[in-house]
């Protein structure tokens, strides 16, 4: 009996230590934690929740009860702290438990903030010292101050602007600058600081040596590409620009322009460390345009000759509308002393059909029979091109060609085809007509060519404004057959002004002193009559509208006076486009426009319609339905085009 009892009560006691244990157990661990911030927001609400352990405990599987109690208890300290760099040193914070209950086993933590008054600024004394005064960057940093007098403390602006002028003085050369005092002072008590910043620039670096001995060109090439001088105060935006003036010129692949200090001297030794491309380039590139057809280019550019860095590009085209065929040879050879000037050379060989046309103005099909007719062109050019800086963003450097064109054109009307009979009878009752089928023009023209852009982006989110001026005239006096003074310009403006959306305009204008010839054109017994009227410019000259690119909803340069180019043109553009997914978008578009010789009578069309548009490799694939608004009957015509344009 003593030994069963003895068993009883052993085993009553193994029993309500157990129940000790679990209890002690459940007691221990915890499950979860929920942590809420009341009373703050923004920066200060993310500051705080990132800095209180409390809050990240909410990602631990399990937490003892006397870890959950000591974090609470470090919350209150944690959440003061985090709000200091934002100018709050006595903020009043308040943490609450509430344990778990029998539905489930999460602590709820909730912790109170009231801010309080904010730090402010009291006094405040900045000072840069040393060369300052001759650099407007540091001179508005120090005028820029943010934390001025009243204004709240704030830790990360105070820190974010000491390290801006670090760099500022490290991209102006001042590689000794130093801080002879950085303090803060801050009176909580006060809710007051004051700042004390002292900046000694010490003395700024000079350029000195410039090594380009291995670049694989001459030295006066290279001398012409350098826009650094020796002696000059260093500044890194000059090494920026040294280095695009490199890569500019299309001599390299690899550009490292390595920066040597030089503390004995106070200067910089510039190392080019270049490596030269590849001397050939060939492409070969297919298109198609509802203008032109299939078409085909091949290229062969030869980077650099020799030494001088003189060069070759050819290329040839060919497109099916017109069965035209271009050839183009240019050679450059890098002259005078500053970058990027070139002596040019280039000759044009072109040969197509193009119909003389017999059309009124108001309407597109021919009043009487056009002539087939075979034109060839070869111009010579002999110029000089340059560029330089506007000095405004976003533009590039201007790309400016002076020239003088000698141009011999030749246009026969009868060398392929018979005449029909009523050919025959326009030409026996007006026979003016017969030297402007088949004429033999030579015309040297002096010229000028400007243009410039301001792009960035690409695809759909190309962004920014392209312009383009050239003027040209010719006169019988210096061995011209003709005399004329032409100006044009031709301006392209993209606008993103929401992410999706984007406002394309194109305008272009132009005006020639031309002489022109006109006829009464007529055939005997025959009631159809023509107001024709002729420009004696060379038809390289000429202007003509419509097409992909100019007016949509009339054909490829349809648009002028009686169809054969004109002495003047007008057109303007403007398109909407969105785009609804990655590099797809639609778009809707309004042109007006035409090319004429009567400037108080410009007989503008108008074209409008929708688009589609795809962003590609090679380029958009643009699909327009346009409809010609001044052209009764007319059906809807399509455009279309993907790659580039012929030339």
């Amino acid at each position: 009996m003593g030994f069963y009892r003895d068993s009883i009560y052993s085993n009553f006691t193994f029993a309500v230590l157990l129940a000790l244990l679990l209890a002690a157990s459940k007691a221990v661990v915890a499950a979860a934690v929920e942590t809420e911030i009341r009373g703050l927001e923004g920066e200060m609400l993310n500051n705080v929740s990132a800095s209180v352990s409390l809050v990240g405990a909410a990602s631990l599987p399990d937490i003892s009860v006397w870890r959950v109690r000591q974090l609470a208890e470090q919350a209150e300290r944690e959440a003061q702290t985090a709000l200091q760099p934002f100018g709050y040193y006595r903020a009043n914070v308040t943490v609450r438990l509430e344990e778990p209950t029998d539905s489930d086993d999460v602590w709820r933590a909730l912790i109170e903030v009231q801010p309080g008054e904010p730090v402010r600024v009291e006094r405040l004394d900045v000072q840069v010292e040393g060369r300052s005064e001759e650099l407007e960057e540091l001179v508005d940093w120090q005028a820029n101050w943010p934390l001025a007098q009243g204004t709240i403390l704030r830790h990360a602006t105070y820190q974010q602007n000491l390290r801006q002028l670090d760099l500022l003085a490290d991209a102006h050369g001042f590689y000794e600058g130093r801080y002879a005092t950085r303090r803060i002072e801050v009176d909580a008590a006060r809710n007051t600081a004051n700042i004390d910043v002292r900046y000694v620039t010490g003395p700024r670096y000079r350029i000195g040596d410039i090594d380009f001995s291995d670049s694989g060109f001459s030295d006066r090439l290279m001398e012409r590409l350098t826009v650094l001088e020796q002696d000059q105060f260093f500044h890194v935006r000059d090494i920026d620009r040294q280095r695009e003036i490199l890569a500019r010129s299309g001599y390299f692949d690899q550009i490292n322009i390595e920066r040597v200090r030089d503390a004995e001297n106070k200067q910089v030794n510039l190392n080019y460390e270049l490596e030269k491309r590849l001397p050939n380039t060939y492409r070969a590139m297919l298109g198609f345009g509802t203008d032109t057809g299939a078409r085909l280019q091949l290229q062969w550019t030869r980077h650099y000759l020799s030494d001088r860095g003189d060069r070759l590009d050819m290329r040839f085209g060919a497109q099916q509308t017109d069965s035209e065929f271009v050839f183009r040879t240019q050679y450059e050879l890098p002259v005078g002393k500053r970058p990027l000037n070139f002596f040019n050379a280039a000759l044009l060989l072109q040969r197509e059909r193009d119909p003389f046309r017999f059309q009124d103005v108001d309407r597109i099909e021919n009043v009487f029979e056009s002539f087939s007719g075979t034109r060839e062109q070869a111009q010579l050019t002999l110029g000089r091109n340059r560029q330089y800086t506007l000095g405004i963003e976003p533009f590039e450097p201007v790309q400016e060609q002076l020239f003088v064109n000698i141009l011999n054109e030749r246009y026969d009307a009868f060398s392929e085809f018979s005449l029909s009979e009523e050919q025959r009878a326009l030409l026996e009752q007006n026979p003016g007509l017969e030297p402007l089928l088949g004429r033999d023009t030579n015309t040297i023209a002096l010229g000028g060519e400007w243009s410039v852009f301001g792009l960035r982006g690409d695809k759909f989110s190309t962004e920014g404004q392209h312009y383009k001026f050239h003027v040209l005239a010719a006169h019988e006096s210096l061995g011209s057959d003709v005399s004329f003074v032409q100006g044009y310009l031709a301006a392209r403006w993209h606008w993103l002004f929401l992410p999706q959306h984007k406002l394309l305009l194109r305008g272009e204008i132009g005006y020639t002193e031309a002489d022109t010839t006109q006829f009464d054109l007529s055939i005997a017994g025959d009631p159809r009559q023509l107001d024709f009227e002729i420009t004696d410019l060379p038809e390289l000259y000429r202007f003509q509208a419509g097409g992909d690119r100019s007016v949509r909803g009339y054909g490829f340069e349809e648009l002028s006076t009686n169809r054969n180019g004109a002495n003047h043109i007008l057109v303007g553009s403007i398109e909407y486009e969105y785009n609804f997914y990655k590099d797809f978008s639609v778009a809707a578009f309004y042109d007006i426009g035409n090319a004429f010789n009567d400037f108080t009578d410009p007989e503008l069309k108008r074209g409008a319609g929708i688009g589609f548009r795809w962003y590609t490799l090679i380029g958009p694939l643009q699909l327009d339905l346009a409809n010609a608004l001044d052209e009764d009957g007319t059906e809807i015509r399509i455009h279309f085009t993907i790659g580039t344009s012929l030339f």
